[in-house]
């Protein structure tokens, strides 16, 4: 090549190799990116066949009418990684459009399709019309030839790309195949700027011929190194694309990396869902996003687009079976007669048509069976449904007789959508507002607290609903000794402890726990325990001096005991009854105090003790405050009336004798 200058890479060359490994698809692609961001409105992709027949392509060529480069700017650009002009800015030069590009690595991908690539350039400065060409080897990659600037008779601008000697005959080489790959990478671009052409072996890439549907949803923001970021999604359904991927794109949409995963459950559908922020182009500038797997912030953005696009094919098969819901309707074998009035019975509803309709594709038997069959059966799959949505995956996999396949398809799919969270959800904010009720009724009315039993009744049924405490406790002792307070003690702390002496209280007796929970401590302190003692008193017991001393002697006697001090531990004691007399209440609003506290160790004691006097309603109160918000969006009404029932029949053994009269 005499005459021409030898451009050499001021890179390390095994650092430029890197950037020649990838995708053809994603090769070809970022030589149209390149195009494009040169303002080209029209973007050819050609196929020269080799003249000897059978030897297929010899030659891609990609042919743009953009502004193309200078001679300047081509001898700084191919003597570097990076430094492209477009770092700098952010939309194009003349057209002000959004750039796909900012890193000037781009013209590398060509390598990953041929062993020589040549650009022919042609362009325009001062009204003057100039063209060059530059050519490089993937075997040398780390020098360029440039070519003397000449003048042309054609007056032009833009760039020629020609690949020559490719390392294999391609899929892409399949016009069709080339553009169903193509179509969701410039889709969103094509959309924003409709006057752009491309096209492949003169077969025109037409996204609004391809394109069935688009939606666009809002993600959650998330947090990045003291930042937030806004977070979109767009899902595109196509006509004749056989695609199901995830784009990550910046803020505008163009597409910085394609994630590879299947989704389960969306099986019926072909689409592209484009994942937006100013965020995934700080960790694509950064060099970290295709290493996402190993980025925090990245995965809960996945898992979020996850759940939209689950939810949003959830929603598009039941809207497509329409016609179908509706025969059932008319059949009068459908098991719901109105419209859902809570957000429970439409989450209720929604798993229902999608199992039904799963059932009907999936066996043609049942389509053919008679009405008084199908009535039943979906009464059944009703009742499962609002009992529980594990029972319902026992009943998909034992009783439906779906193939396996299908099987794992819906399990999977219920799992990891929101509707069976909301259904489980409601069933335990239901049964709790129930208990609660209840509870209340229980130990306020006079017909029934003088008759309830503090150890038989009351403390059985709260053993078994130590949520009312705090969620995050979980009960360890039962009605033991302060001995095996302290073996519980150890034990959370993963020590087998060897205990040859019982705990006493001060007054030499051993005192007997009525409940012991325990819990982790949150904040960075995953080697210390809470502990929460309660002391039950029977409702119609005011809570004076001598219960008051009680729950004192237990405290004291952890705090006196020497084995309690080795571990880390914050430790409360509660007494609990309905009321406490005038000398609790001096008690209970001492100064320095938070109201309710009756004794608080100081930071000079070894072990860290809070005694507590609580009352029922103040417990009651809290726990009612705790679902208030769940209660608001379920749209329950729990009465009196209701709780008695559900205590009753969840607590037969314990509530014979108080709850006689409720039917």
């Amino acid at each position: 090549m005499s005459g021409n200058k030898s451009i050499k890479v001021q890179v390390k060359k095994d650092h430029i190799s890197k950037q020649t490994k990838s995708q053809p698809i994603q090769a070809l692609a970022e030589i149209i990116w390149n195009a494009l961001d040169a303002d080209a409105t029209k973007v050819e992709v050609l196929f020269k066949e080799n003249p000897t027949e059978g030897l297929g392509i010899e030659q891609i060529i990609l042919r743009d009418n953009g502004h193309g480069m200078t001679y300047q700017e081509a001898d700084q650009l191919f003597s570097s990684l990076g430094g492209s002009w477009k770092a700098q800015r952010r939309v194009s030069q003349q057209q002000q459009r959004f750039l796909h590009g900012q890193e000037g690595k781009g013209r590398f991908k060509a390598f990953a399709l041929g062993r020589i690539v040549e650009w022919y350039v042609n362009y325009k400065e001062n009204d003057q019309f100039y063209a060059f060409n530059i050519q490089g080897r993937a075997d040398d990659i780390d020098q360029f030839f440039l070519s003397e600037l000449t003048r042309p008779d054609v007056k032009k601008t833009g760039v020629d790309v020609i690949i020559s000697e490719l390392h294999k005959q391609f899929k892409l080489l399949d016009a069709d195949y080339a553009i169903e790959k193509l179509a969701p990478v410039f889709a969103l671009y094509l959309s924003n700027y409709p006057g752009i052409i491309i096209s492949v072996a003169g077969q025109k890439l037409q996204i609004e011929t391809l394109i069935s549907r688009r939606d666009s949803y809002q993600l959650q923001p998330i947090q990045f190194e003291g930042k937030e970021y806004a977070y979109e999604m767009e899902i595109i359904e196509w006509n004749q694309l056989n695609e199901k991927e995830i784009h990550f794109c910046n803020a505008q949409g163009l597409p910085l990396y394609r994630h590879e995963k299947s989704i389960n459950g969306v099986s019926a559908y072909s689409f592209t869902a484009y994942i937006k922020s100013e965020h995934i182009s700080e960790l694509h500038n950064a060099g970290n996003l295709e290493m996402f797997e190993w980025e925090p912030s990245l995965q809960s953005v996945l898992k979020n687009a996850e759940s939209v696009i689950k939810q949003h094919f959830l929603q598009r098969r039941i809207d497509d079976s329409c016609h179908i819901l509706q025969k059932w309707k008319e059949e009068k074998v459908y098991p719901y007669e109105n419209e859902p009035g809570t957000t429970v019975e439409d989450a209720e509803r929604k798993v229902f048509d999608i199992v039904a309709l799963n059932i009907n594709e999936s066996l043609p038997a049942f389509d053919k069976a008679d009405n008084k069959t199908k009535t039943f059966q979906f009464r059944m799959l009703r009742q499962s449904i609002e009992k529980s949505p594990e029972d319902l995956q026992t009943i998909i996999k034992e009783v439906l007789n779906l193939p396996s396949e299908k099987q794992q398809e819906l399990v999977e799919l219920l799992q990891e959508t929101s509707l069976s969270s909301i259904i489980t959800a409601s069933r335990l904010v239901a049964d709790r507002l129930k208990f609660l009720a209840g509870l209340e009724e229980i130990i306020f009315s006079p017909d029934t607290r003088n008759t309830l039993k503090e150890r038989s009744q009351l403390h059985r049924i709260l053993a078994k609903n130590t949520w009312i405490f705090g969620d995050a406790f979980s009960l360890a002792v039962d009605d033991k000794s302060l001995t095996q307070v302290l073996k519980k003690h150890a034990d959370a702390h993963g020590i087998k402890a060897v205990i040859d002496e019982p705990v006493k209280r001060i007054d030499g007796t051993v005192g007997i726990v009525d409940l012991m929970l325990t819990r982790s401590i949150p904040r960075n302190h995953s080697d210390e325990r809470e502990h929460l003692v309660v002391e039950l008193k029977q409702p119609k017991v005011a809570i004076g001096s001598k219960e008051i001393s009680q729950i004192k002697s237990y405290a004291f006697a952890v705090a006196e005991d020497e084995r309690f001090r080795t571990l880390k531990s914050k430790w409360n004691f509660w007494v609990i009854s309905n009321d406490y007399d005038s000398y609790a209440k001096r008690e209970r609003s001492q100064k320095g105090y938070s109201d309710g506290v009756i004794y608080q160790s100081d930071h000079t004691d070894e072990t860290d003790i809070t005694i507590w006097i609580k009352t029922w309603s103040e417990i009651i109160s809290e726990c009612k405050h705790r679902m208030e918000f769940l209660k608001s969006h379920l749209d329950y009404n729990i009465d009196a009336n209701d709780g008695l029932k559900y205590l009753k029949d969840k607590y037969a053994e314990y509530t014979k004798g108080v709850l006689d009269h409720i039917v």
